[in-house]
């Protein structure tokens, strides 16, 4: 008998959602840095979510100001002390080279929520396929098929 898939094919469920399928109201959270954020569509393409700072950064870019204005003038600086004999510079020119030589980006930080801010729906999410639906950017979605139900405006 094999262990691999059986070849008749397993029924996929209907799916009838139950509930509200109105979307949550906007939550707010708080990163570790001290931004406010908010969730949006992760890209025009791609129907998830990501975080971004009430103006609109994704992320931060905490490169020194020298840095940002003049790399090479940077960099030329943390020689000139490495020849010094300036330990500190000399740790800093080895941890960033070998980051940039990875592909790393030590100086960019990426805003993720540590806090939320606001309330918690006062409701529960609609229920599909008996587990409850995913929230996405276009509408809440079943989780065991996957579909996608638009968002329904609310009655008043």
């Amino acid at each position: 008998m094999s262990r691999g898939r059986s070849r008749w094919s397993t029924p996929q469920p209907t799916c009838n959602p139950e509930g509200d399928l109105t979307a949550w109201p906007e939550q707010r959270y708080a990163c570790d840095c001290g931004e406010e954020l908010r969730l949006v569509r992760m890209s025009q393409g791609i129907n998830d979510w990501a975080h971004e700072t009430l103006s609109g950064q994704r992320h931060r870019d905490d490169r020194p100001s020298l840095l940002r204005e003049d790399p090479a003038r940077w960099w030329d600086e943390l020689r000139r002390r490495m020849a010094a004999g300036d330990m500190r510079a000399a740790q800093i020119y080895s941890s960033v080279s070998a980051a940039e030589d990875l592909g790393w980006n030590l100086w960019r930080h990426y805003h993720h929520p540590a806090t939320t801010l606001t309330d918690r729906p006062d409701r529960q999410p609609p229920y599909c396929c008996e587990s409850p639906m995913w929230a996405s950017p276009d509408g809440w979605a079943c989780r065991v098929t996957h579909r996608l139900f638009r968002y329904t405006s609310a009655t008043h």
